[in-house]
């Protein structure tokens, strides 16, 4: 009698083989199957390795030729030592890996020495005075011409490139400019274009060699320069002269001379003129801070003549000073106090003084002469 296994069937339907089931059933041999075990999967090798396998299997059939082997020897050899020479050119093969990667450029490609300096500038000292004075005293709407290394000098004093032209060789662009700065001694051939077009000495500054001449260019050349100045003079020794009658006016016995001798500019003359139709003024000096050129004065100051309304009075006028238009419109203007410790009223207008502002007569509003 054979035994039937019992079958307990579980919640989902599933038959359950108990323990009391040790016979397999008929027909029904489980057949065990081998696992096979999972292969990584390798790369695909790199077109290097795949040329270098295609050379072994090639040269390992070729090898056993002596002759063959002989050529194949020379032909590495070669190759090798081009491959080397190649690596060095292009930088990329070192001695040490490093070590980091200098290029360096060809002959060709490797910039010219740059010049010797030519010695024959100015001091650096004589250079800068003349930068600075031209800075400060020259009109801020005057071109400056200049050679290069005080185009350079005067860009740090903070001069604008735009007024400022090189001269080359020849004094090229001279007539391009209002003022000039120059050194003589390196002029030499070209003295003769800057008697012509710049006969104007304004200032100069140092000695011999570093000698640096500032001059106003006048474009209508030399002649007619020297006309315009000898109508000019005349016209300020007309005004000096009214302005000596002026009554409102005050000048000491040296000022007097300088405006006798026409050697103040004819801006001051004739801001004078207008001070004196509404304050009552004591000129204590005339002023030149021009070196190295001719005298001549291009300012002036000033004390109240009013008593203890003295303060207001220069006041008032600096005011009207500073409200005039070019070219009546100082460089510098300012309530000082000189030595004596009174206050007094400074007038200072730039250079280069203009020609023609004055006619024969200067006309002001002064009272008969009392004396």
């Amino acid at each position: 009698m054979v035994r039937r296994p019992r079958v307990r069937r579980g919640a989902k339907g599933v038959a359950d083989v108990t323990t009391e089931n040790h016979r397999p059933v008929p027909g029904r041999v489980p057949v065990v199957r081998p696992v096979r075990p999972v292969r990584a999967v390798r790369p695909e090798p790199s077109w290097g390795r795949v040329l270098l396998t295609t050379v072994e299997l090639w040269a390992s059939r070729r090898l056993r030729h002596p002759a063959f082997l002989r050529r194949l020897v020379l032909a590495m050899v070669a190759i090798a030592a081009a491959a080397v020479a190649g690596l060095q050119l292009t930088g990329v093969f070192s001695a040490s890996a490093s070590a980091p990667r200098v290029v360096r450029p060809s002959v060709s490609e490797r910039p010219a020495p740059p010049p010797r300096a030519v010695s024959t500038g100015p001091a650096a000292a004589v250079q800068s005075a003349a930068a600075a004075w031209i800075t400060s005293q020259v009109s801020g709407t005057a071109v400056i011409g200049c050679y290069p290394a005080m185009c350079a000098s005067l860009e740090a004093q903070g001069v604008s490139a735009s007024r400022l032209v090189p001269l080359g060789s020849g004094m090229t662009g001279v007539l391009k400019t209002d003022v000039i700065a120059t050194l003589p001694a390196a002029i030499g051939a070209d003295s003769t274009l800057v008697d012509q077009y710049a006969p104007a000495l304004i200032a100069s500054f140092g000695t011999g060699s570093s000698r640096i001449e500032v001059r106003a260019v006048a474009r209508t050349g030399a002649a007619a320069y020297q006309s315009a100045v000898r109508s000019d003079l005349a016209a300020r020794k007309s005004a000096a002269a009214q302005l000596l009658r002026n009554p409102r006016l005050k000048f000491t016995a040296a000022d007097a001379a300088q405006l006798r001798a026409g050697a103040v500019d004819s801006r001051l003359l004739a801001t004078l003129a207008a001070l004196s139709t509404q304050f009552t003024l004591r000129v204590t000096s005339f002023g030149d801070s021009a070196p190295g050129g001719p005298q001549f004065f291009r300012e002036v100051t000033v004390a109240s003549d009013g008593g203890r309304t003295g303060a207001a009075t220069l006041a008032a006028a600096l005011a009207m000073v500073n409200a005039q238009e070019s070219p009546y419109q100082p460089v510098h203007s300012a309530i000082v106090r000189p030595g004596t410790g009174q206050a007094a009223l400074t007038i200072e207008f730039a250079s280069p003084s203009p020609l023609g502002l004055l006619s024969m007569v200067l006309t002001a509003d002064v009272q008969p002469d009392q004396r």
